[in-house]
């Protein structure tokens, strides 16, 4: 009777009734201004938004944050002294603001090397730029048809480099087209999407003379509106476009080679990270300064094998040994680049080739073949440009694998990484979203005395069974329970409760997933999108922001709380049931209570929603189960 009464308050209720009541009194966010601080250094920013009367805390996601100065100006606006470090990781940061009544929407702040400085108008004309020095970034707006052109001095040699941040600043649909112009207008560089920024570009020249130069700044079709805005960096710092290698092994120092740069490859030594990471970037740096962001790096469990040219043919390939990651640069149109390896049969690989994703323009095609014959497994794109295959050994040899662009492209930057590794089962943990494009259910506040809900999935990748939950770093006094994962299910509800004395704070939860045989050790990891613009065609996702823990909190009482009260009898197959539900009201609470089933088994179905009408204290859920339903 216990597991029952468990049961039917996890799939049924604890996650129904309280979350349209705590969301309409959480805070949301609708942005931050400025769109960005730079490190090392002490800035105010804005939250606006409604609800945020009552803000408490600024969640933050990674080191290099922390507030010096809570400031609530009204219901609309919080004003946040923040301190950024001076190691403060460059990009983009994922912030939340909590309120004793909820959890705001992710919104991003970006953090730069370089001092501010803001756009004047007018700086519309050509002939009167405003001028400002190398090395800073510009915060400006681009309205509809506005062209806005900075002007900076540089010595005959001297790099000038220019990257924006403006898709990326997740503020709205905004696709920017920045380039440099000699003083004469003639265009020296230009750039509007780039294969490492997407719809950001990036440009540089070495000045072939003294001189000023100009560097301009539109929306790439002239439109533009207010919420256009945009964070300029121009100076004097490298902007390579590709990393060589693109990757490397955990815990290892490697020399990058940095590729693109006007002025010639860029080499730079770098300290790998100890266990793998799926967002690690590195950063060239010289004399001229640091690029204000990285470029993508892999970091994985194997070795890395450089190619060595010429390798165009089965008889010149690199040799390799499996498991391990094929590093090479399709440098010239139409080149083919080969590896060769040793195998056994019945041995299973994953072919995974990294390019787009990581920045490169290649779009590979992966083609694997017996030593000096034929082609036996081919792919072109999976789930995107870059291209995967997984095959089995069909006998003990030598085997060569192809690497080519798929328009025969090829050219400096066209760099590639191949990880060949064996079968590794994992599970990936996620909240669904209940709502396509919105944050809504992403985060879960608890009022105190009171339960809350969440539904959880897992992607389990070559490996079957039920899967076990833990919650790390849960909010004090607050406790959670959940049913496994089923072996045929992708979904179960997790109940968080709070107690009637927790503190009213947040946390950020570790969510990990385990298999139910303790013999089997499947790594998992949680992660979370937060989808900040999309847009033409059919809603396509522009920029999201990725976290890897679930933000949990405590908050005020609610005015009431709901039970079931348990059935005596079961809901048999094919059969229905009035399931009632009743609600303790606090003093001075009459209004109506809306609820709404979060989650129903399989086969079971019931009521999208039902009412306890005002003043009163009970109604029936109406549910029924298919001819098929599972029994349990």
């Amino acid at each position: 009777m216990q597991w029952c009464r468990f049961l039917l308050t996890s799939l049924l209720l604890s996650g129904v009734v309280l979350p349209p009541l705590v969301e309409a009194a959480s805070p949301s966010i609708g942005g931050i201004t400025p769109r960005g601080v730079q490190r090392g250094m002490q800035a105010v920013v804005l939250f606006n938004g409604v609800r945020l009367s009552d803000a408490q805390q600024v969640v933050t996601y990674q080191p290099g944050l922390s507030v010096a100065k809570l400031e609530v100006v009204n219901d609309n606006q919080v004003k946040a002294t923040l301190q950024i470090a001076p190691d403060c990781p460059l990009g983009g940061h994922a912030l939340r603001l909590r309120t004793a009544t909820g959890i705001s929407e992710l919104r991003t702040l970006w953090v730069g090397p370089y001092p501010i400085v803001e756009e004047k108008e007018s700086n519309s004309d050509f002939a009167s730029p405003q001028k400002v020095p190398l090395n800073v970034t510009v915060h400006g707006v681009v309205t509809n048809e506005d062209v806005d052109y900075f002007a900076v001095e540089l010595k005959k040699g001297q790099r000038l480099s220019v990257e924006v941040e403006g898709m990326r600043l997740g503020t709205t649909f905004f696709d920017p087209y920045i380039a440099i112009l000699d003083s004469k207008r003639f265009e020296l560089a230009s750039s509007d999407d780039t294969p490492l920024h997407l719809q950001d570009g990036h440009c540089s020249i070495v000045a072939p003379e003294d001189g000023t130069y100009i560097v301009q700044i539109r929306e790439t079709s002239y439109g533009g509106n207010g919420s256009c805005v945009y964070r300029l960096h121009i100076g004097s710092f490298p902007r390579p476009a590709m990393a060589y290698p693109a990757g490397g092994r955990v815990n290892e120092e490697i020399e990058v080679r940095f590729l693109g740069d006007p002025t010639g490859d860029l080499k730079q030594k770098f300290k790998l990270p100890v266990t793998p990471n799926p967002d690690f970037a590195v950063f060239p740096q010289d004399a001229g300064g640091i690029a204000p962001s990285g470029n993508r790096f892999r970091v994985s469990d194997f070795p890395n094998v450089l190619e060595v040219a010429p390798n165009q043919n089965h008889a010149q390939a690199t040799v390799g040994t499996l498991p391990c990651a094929f590093n090479g640069i399709i440098s010239q149109p139409g080149e083919a680049d080969h590896f060769r390896f040793t195998a056994k049969k019945g041995q299973v690989y994953d072919f995974r080739c990294h390019a787009r994703r990581l920045g490169s323009p290649l779009d590979p095609v992966m083609t694997l073949f017996a030593f000096n014959g034929g082609g036996l497994v081919a792919n072109d794109d999976s789930g995107g440009p870059d291209s995967y295959f997984r095959y089995t050994i069909p006998n003990d040899g030598e085997y060569v694998l192809q690497i080519t662009d798929h328009l025969r492209k090829g050219g400096p930057n066209y760099v590639y990484r191949v990880e060949v590794t064996p079968v590794q089962p994992s599970m990936t943990l996620s909240v669904p979203y209940a709502v396509q494009f919105s944050q809504e259910r992403q985060v879960v506040t608890v009022p105190k005395g009171n339960r809350n809900a969440v539904l959880l999935s897992v992607a389990r990748s070559d490996f079957g069974g039920e899967v076990q939950l833990n919650f790390e770093q849960l909010p004090q006094q607050m406790t959670w329970a959940s049913e496994p994962i089923a072996a045929n299910m992708t979904i179960v509800p997790v109940v968080l409760e709070a107690a009637a004395d927790a503190p009213t704070a947040g946390t950020l939860a570790n969510i990990v997933g385990k298999h139910a045989d303790p013999k089997v050790n499947i790594p998992s990891r949680f992660v979370q999108s937060a989808q900040l613009v999309y847009g033409p065609p059919n809603n396509t996702v522009y920029w999201q922001k990725s976290v890897d823990r679930l933000a949990v909190a405590v908050g005020e009482p609610a005015p009431f709380r709901v039970s079931i009260v348990e059935p005596k009898v079961p809901l048999v197959q094919n059969g229905s049931m009035q399931l009632k539900i009743v609600a303790e009201r606090q003093a001075g609470f009459k209004g109506p209570i809306t609820v709404q089933p979060l989650y129903n088994p399989p086969g079971i179905g019931s009521a999208g929603a039902v009412t306890i009408p005002a003043d009163q204290n009970e109604v029936f859920l109406p549910m029924n189960a298919a001819p098929n339903a599972q029994v349990r």
